[in-house]
């Protein structure tokens, strides 16, 4: 039975009463935002700025780089060493945690603010993805001032909080994340239930219906944006700095026309802070119930936080520890990717 005192749909909010000509938030549109993310988790923006039309571009040269197969793909695209946050990452990797253990079965290809990896058989492919990248990058630190507004209207912490994503000089230091989603056409699931590890995702209309999101009462709720929205959710690192104010809400894809000749493809940025710099909850957000935390901890590293994540999904090698991959992923950095 549905709660009166939630949402019975999806709020969809304008972009503009969020963020004004100038990039900055409006206070109005900064907390009707902020409490839609506490009560559900997710939001549709109408008309944002993130460049609705490269996304046929970057669905098209998707679906040609997966053709090239799952063996030379793996074989001159893919790198273990860093959790495939860059490349390709083969079908049965990841595991989600509410999934029972068992593994997904789409395929991927990661990129990110640096180190991006070129496939030589497509070479408008990267330069294709990394253009929306950019515009994602771009709305998704606007949404982050939104946020910091809602959060600490005084703006005692606004300066650590954007400090995450951008250096004193105003140049990208986010480790974001994007994904070309590929799913087999004939899963009844395409993907289970679980939560986003980050700070919010930003998410364009799939090539295929079927996401659905659940309430904070349990319900699910199906989500059909329209052609140029985007939806947006809160992830793990959201709820974490929010002292499990605003919760990493629950998501899942189902597949109600099995067809193995129809794949689906999606493309979600995750917006993530500067790994290498410590995440922690903010002062406004510390007196909060910690039941409602996904992590336990007030302060953490980034990089760890992340391996705590990957490694319960077992993408990162049991043997592994947060110390042995926080120097793996600060040396790549700065040196790049390993050598094919």
């Amino acid at each position: 039975m549905s709660s009166p005192d939630l949402p019975t749909s999806i709020p969809r909010i304008p972009f503009d009463s969020i963020i004004d000509s100038n990039g900055e938030p409006i206070e109005a549109g900064a907390h009707r935002f902020g409490e839609a993310l506490r009560t559900i988790g997710f939001v549709v923006l109408a008309d944002p700025p993130y460049r609705s039309d490269l996304l046929e571009e970057n669905y098209s040269l998707a679906r040609d780089v997966f053709r090239l197969g799952d063996d030379h793909l793996a074989k001159h695209y893919a790198y273990p060493e860093i959790g495939y946050q860059r490349g390709y990452m083969p079908t049965r990797v990841e595991r989600g945690f509410l999934c029972g253990g068992d593994p997904d079965e789409k395929e991927v290809m990661c990129f990110g603010s640096y180190h991006n990896v070129p496939v030589a058989e497509y070479q408008d492919y990267l330069p294709t993805a990394e253009a929306y990248y950019a515009a994602c990058q771009r709305v998704g630190y606007s949404l982050v001032k939104a946020l910091s507004l809602y959060l600490d209207p005084d703006g005692n912490e606004r300066d650590y909080m954007l400090g995450l994503f951008v250096d004193r000089e105003g140049e990208v230091v986010d480790d974001s994340h994007m994904r070309h989603l590929k799913y087999p056409g004939d899963a009844e699931l395409m993907a289970c239930r679980h939560t986003d590890i980050n700070i919010i995702t930003l998410l364009p209309a799939a090539t295929r219906s079927g996401l659905q999101v659940q309430r904070n009462d349990g319900e699910w709720l199906p989500l059909s944006p329209q052609k140029g929205d985007l939806i947006v959710n809160a992830g793990d690192m959201l709820n974490f700095m929010s002292g499990g104010k605003i919760k990493s809400t629950l998501h899942q894809v189902l597949n109600p026309n099995p067809d193995p000749a129809n794949p689906r493809f999606s493309m979600p940025f995750f917006y993530h802070p500067d790994h290498s710099q410590v995440v922690k909850v903010l002062d406004t957000c510390r007196g909060l119930p910690k039941e409602g935390r996904r992590f336990p901890y007030d302060e953490k590293l980034g990089y760890h936080l992340l391996y705590e994540v990957l490694h319960g999904i077992q993408q990162i090698p049991e043997e592994v520890t947060a110390e042995a991959y926080t120097e793996e992923m600060k040396r790549w950095r700065v040196e790049g990717l390993p050598e094919r």
